[in-house]
């Protein structure tokens, strides 16, 4: 992999010139901009000091927080890029900017006080149209709506955001707050409550919201079709839709970045990783109110030492084969979710070495905090669920463990192995007002499936062949809602083994702990 470092490859004499060049660069656009020189000059005195660090503020950029630099920014850009490669360097300060589009071999380093503003008017984002995405989910879209957002690369190589500074999205400026976003993904008649569920008394705690008719920009960093991505150091926060979005991507390193989103706004995923292979990421925190992690038709992505926080799932993963995900906390909605809906087939997955809680809570989310949660989609017959391993998790989660196939898409071959699972009692309210539940919603083919009355065991099994359950412990609050069951219920499936599993019913409960059907 190419260095994405300011000083990648020089020796040390090169490596002190760069340096007082740069600090130079700084000093130079701390000055505000105002006698600012031209692409053309900024390029040439880069290029005579033997240095490839293009300091935006040589190009017109003032990082008042008040001008909008797009254009500025934008020829610090195009100046590295033809220069053969190089560093566009952001000095403290604040720089709004509408769509930015960073091309191969240039790296953006932000410094320690540089903010990187989404604009908040509309009109300075492009549109999907005009960067080439479509409407299909994992194949050519990014985001919801009809804008590209603050940062796209399209077929870019060697290409790095690096810095101890942040991109901000602005997606605050985008919602009404004080609106709850409804969906028309279920019907409430189906489910335990019946039309009183999630009712507004329960208020606006968990959101989500929703977005001003105006619209919003989309994905806030989008790489499509590169190869060779280097993201390192960098906040990302408050993004108006997904967060940070890899697409068709490969050779990837993400390291040690933060995630901070306003956990109120719908779809502001954390990182989207679709159709990418080789993709390498740790060392990370993500809180976010829409999945941590999106993880869809990937092969070999490796996951390992991120904390997490989502009114989603912390880990979404859909149509992915040879992957790990490993040393892991997680504070969610749902814990681990596994999805498929008949594109390709997903295999040969480890998650492991992971402290986890689930919460239930109101709103338009997915979810009803199953701390392992699988579903196939009826009708799918092309793909499968196979193969897929949880181990040394610790979890306190307020549901069960779910794994819901399908007839003609039977999920083979799970394995829970050394699982310290205890069942806690969800707050009364949210219980009364969401509780005893199942969610199928993106995979159910019907209202009727989407949604609907259940009982809770600590472990549900549907159209499931080979489960295979070792060294799994289970206890129970004492004061739990009277929909929670027993320990393990499997129906329409068979190969269910779990020889050394020791099962208790929940407090209450009159049903017997283990029913195979």
């Amino acid at each position: 992999m190419a260095s994405h470092g300011l000083y990648g490859g020089r020796d040390a004499a090169g490596k002190y010139l760069s340096s007082l060049l740069r600090l130079a660069l700084a000093c130079v656009g701390l000055a505000g901009g105002v006698f600012a020189q031209d692409a053309t000059q900024a390029q040439t005195l880069a290029a005579s000091s033997g240095n490839s660090v293009f300091n935006v503020r040589l190009f017109g950029a003032r990082g008042d927080g008040a001008a909008l630099e797009t254009a500025s920014i934008a020829k610090a850009i195009a100046a590295g890029h033809n220069a053969g490669g190089g560093t566009v360097y952001f000095p403290p300060g604040t720089y709004v900017s509408g769509t930015l589009e960073l091309l191969s071999n240039v790296t953006l380093d932000l410094e320690a006080g540089a903010l990187l503003q989404g604009s908040p008017n509309l009109a300075d984002y492009g549109s999907t149209a005009q960067y080439g995405f479509g409407r299909n989910y994992g194949v050519d879209s990014s985001g919801e709506g009809f804008h590209v957002g603050l940062i796209v690369a399209r077929k870019a190589e060697n290409i790095g955001i690096t810095g101890h500074g942040r991109i901000d999205g602005s997606g605050d400026v985008f919602f009404d707050l004080k609106t709850f976003h409804n969906g028309v993904d279920f019907d409430p008649k189906y489910t335990r409550q019946g039309a009183d569920f999630d009712g507004p008394q329960y208020g606006l705690e968990f959101g989500p919201v929703e977005m001003h008719p105006t619209g919003r920009p989309g994905t806030l960093i989008i790489l499509s079709d590169c190869r060779n991505i280097a993201i390192r150091g960098i906040t990302l926060s408050n993004a108006p839709n997904w967060t940070l979005h890899l697409q068709g991507s490969e050779q990837a390193v993400i390291t040690g970045i933060h995630i901070q989103n306003d956990v109120l706004l719908p779809n502001n995923d954390g990182i989207d990783c679709m159709r990418c292979k080789h993709v390498h990421i740790s060392d990370s925190d993500i809180r976010a109110g829409d999945d941590d992690f999106a993880i869809v038709s990937g092969e070999d992505i490796q996951v390992t030492n991120c904390s997490l926080f989502s009114y989603s799932a912390a880990v979404r993963l859909e149509d992915t084969r040879y992957s790990t995900f490993n040393n892991l906390s997680i504070h969610a909605n749902r814990g681990l979710a596994v999805f498929s809906r008949g594109e390709e087939h997903t295999a040969h997955v480890l998650f492991s070495n992971i402290t986890m809680e689930t919460m239930l809570i109101t709103g338009h989310w997915w979810g009803k905090a199953e701390p392992i949660y699988i579903a196939a989609r009826t009708g799918n017959g092309r793909a499968e669920i196979r193969d897929v391993h949880f181990t040394n998790i610790t979890v306190e989660a307020e549901s069960g463990i779910m794994i819901y196939g399908a007839p003609d898409s039977i999920v083979r071959d799970i394995y829970l192995d050394q699982i310290r699972m205890h069942v806690r009692a969800p707050q009364p309210r949210i219980a009364q007002s969401v509780g005893g539940n199942f969610d199928l919603r993106w995979t159910a083919t019907s209202f009727s499936e989407a949604l609907f009355k259940h009982d809770i065991p600590a472990i549900y099994a549907r159209y499931v062949e080979g489960l295979r359950i070792r060294d799994f412990d289970l206890t129970w609050d004492p004061n739990l809602p009277s929909y929670f069951s027993g320990a393990l219920v499997a129906e329409d499936s068979k190969a269910i083994d779990y020889a050394d599993f020791k099962p208790t019913s929940a407090p209450g409960s009159n049903v017997q702990p283990i029913s195979i059907q």
